[in-house]
């Protein structure tokens, strides 16, 4: 749990987060809140908390990906390539990440790939029973897996 002042500007807080969090690469990353409308909105670093947030002391935040860089290679640090397929994988259930079934399979075989490394069969079918990863993932997991195979 962190605790900045009300009175602080939205990027004290965001620094606080990422130095806790050692996230080198903070471009790519902010906070959301939801508003009153419970919507989730983006904590603005140069206004004030106060001014964003309806009850700052009880407002849960999260970390989120604001943008994907065009070549993931672009991403030096490890640990910022995790939070970003966390985020996909978060994306890709709350439907999100809008993409073809092929597509949302292929992504889906890259985060099984990450998770459990080299395909096998009986491990795959085991991960994708016990983790949902696409909310419409029964009709491709065969597609999932066969991608999944292709990968080293």
């Amino acid at each position: 749990m962190l605790t900045v002042p009300p009175k602080s500007l939205g990027e004290t807080l965001l620094t606080e987060v990422f130095q806790r969090g050692n996230i080198m690469e903070s471009d790519y990353f902010g906070l959301e809140f939801q508003n009153t409308q419970m919507n989730w909105v983006w904590l603005e670093p140069t206004k004030f908390i106060v001014r964003q947030v309806r009850r700052p002391a009880n407002t849960l935040f999260r970390l989120s990906v604001k943008f994907f860089p065009p070549d993931p290679g672009q991403l030096q640090e490890e640990y910022t390539r995790y939070l970003f397929s966390l985020q996909m994988k978060r994306d890709l259930m709350e439907g999100k990440l809008i993409c073809s079934e092929n597509t949302g399979a292929l992504l889906a075989s890259h985060l099984v790939q990450s998770e459990i490394g080299d395909y096998d069969d009986a491990a795959d079918r085991e991960f994708l029973k016990t983790n949902q990863v696409l909310p419409y993932q029964d009709k491709v997991e065969d597609r999932i897996m066969e991608l999944h195979r292709r990968h080293l």
